[in-house]
């Protein structure tokens, strides 16, 4: 679905979902899209993403890049050039050579762009947030007439983010739905992947322009290209929790407490179909036993647990806040931090509230409050419920501004 706006938006980016995809809201996105269907945003306002990332900073990104050993750079030959593609590190190869491979007509293209360039981690962070997906970027820098990569489909969703330039996208409709993001499902599929798109319905012809973004759930088949002018854009891959995933945790937290789900399986069983045989009444009694002791709320809990403790204090100048502690009182509106995501645990005696790799615990009088914070964007320490003093809930709140869960409201 194409949507075509007007020439002028009220709105501008902000680093979130809402803004990325805007006008088209978030409710309307994962009810009709996410998972489901491509979504085309054109905006005509070329500058609309200036502030998340553009042209001129990729010289900066690309320096920030280098200091690092982890930060990968892939130097795609155009289609139909006799050159190979590179993998390499940003410190391993000198500016003067990547000037000259992308005047030759190759793509550069810098994975893990959220790991030194703090507006688009936020924006990892925000979609994160919204969409319990985990996030990666990169950039892809083309020059004009080229094309990086053959017809292909993705094992993750991803919005492309056009910041310069333009690139034509074609986009074909998938042959095996949602395919996981795995060796196994790569090895399954990888036979069935149609390499002639003549035999493929096509779905989309169009282009990309600055300010534009398009949505594109993992199975669909495209290719891109510059045509008459360069194009920069990111790729923001996400990858959702999928029931796959769900169930495999639920097993592995089964197998904690049942020895027999930890037994090897029979030696020599790879070369023995006697072995193999043998282990079908085996396999038939565990399942039956999984079945039957299996918690859906332990497997929630932990797949919880571990987004809470993933998502990492965001760069988004927390210093000012920490600056100003002295001054927030109880009616200071707070609110919380890009990306983070609570976790309350009590005890008999405790209560304690977790967030990325820190957390804060007291008496179990706090558990009111610590559930209200949780569940709660933006508020005062006024606000907070429970038998603590007006003193006490300013505290609990200037701690929480300490450890790094809020933030005061608009800084």
């Amino acid at each position: 679905m194409s949507i075509l706006l007007r020439e002028e938006l009220d709105s501008t980016y902000a680093g979130t979902l809402e803004s990325l995809i805007d006008p088209v809201s978030t409710r309307k996105f994962l009810e009709e899209h996410w998972g489901k269907s491509l979504l085309i945003v054109r905006r005509h306002s070329p500058d609309y993403y200036y502030k998340l990332f553009s042209l001129a900073d990729v010289d900066v990104c690309l320096m920030a890049a280098a200091h690092s050993s982890g930060n990968i750079l892939h130097v795609i030959a155009a289609q139909g050039s006799s050159r190979s593609t590179t993998l390499t590190t940003v410190s391993e190869v000198s500016k003067d050579a990547l000037y000259s491979a992308f005047l030759s007509g190759d793509t550069l293209r810098l994975i893990g762009v959220e790991k030194f360039w703090p507006p688009v981690h936020l924006l990892t962070t925000a979609l994160q947030q919204a969409l319990d997906a985990t996030a990666g970027v990169n950039f892809f820098l083309t020059p004009a007439h080229s094309q990086a990569f053959p017809l292909h489909f993705d094992n993750t969703d991803a919005f492309i983010v056009q910041l310069a330039g333009s690139k034509r996208w074609q986009i074909w409709e998938p042959t095996y739905e949602r395919p996981l993001d795995s060796r196994l499902s790569e090895r399954h599929v990888s036979s069935r992947m149609e390499k002639d798109e003549t035999k493929l319905t096509l779905l989309e012809d169009f282009v990309l322009e600055s300010g534009d973004v398009l949505y594109m759930p993992r199975g669909f088949y495209h290719k891109a290209i510059a045509i008459d002018e360069h194009s920069l854009h990111l790729t923001i891959s996400l990858h959702p929790i999928s029931w796959a995933d769900f169930f495999k945790r639920a097993f592995e937290l089964t197998a904690l407490d049942n020895p027999e789900l930890r037994e090897n399986l029979p030696p020599g069983f790879v070369g023995d179909n006697r072995a193999r045989r043998s282990m079908q009444a085996t396999f038939s009694r565990l399942l039956e036993r999984f079945s039957d002791t299996v918690s859906f709320e332990e497997t929630l809990h932990s797949v919880v647990e571990d987004q809470v403790v993933a998502r990492v204090l965001p760069p988004d100048g927390h210093f000012a806040a920490l600056a100003g502690l002295k001054e927030i009182g109880a009616s200071s509106r707070v609110e919380k931090r890009s990306g983070l995501a609570c976790l309350v645990e009590e005890s008999s005696e405790k209560a304690a509230i977790r967030f990325g790799a820190q957390g804060v615990q007291g008496p179990r009088i706090l558990l009111p409050a610590l559930e209200f914070i949780r569940d709660q964007q933006s508020f005062c320490a006024s606000d907070l419920p429970g038998a603590m003093s007006l003193d006490g809930k300013v505290t609990l709140v200037r701690r929480l501004v300490r450890e790094g869960l809020l933030k005061p409201a608009g800084l």
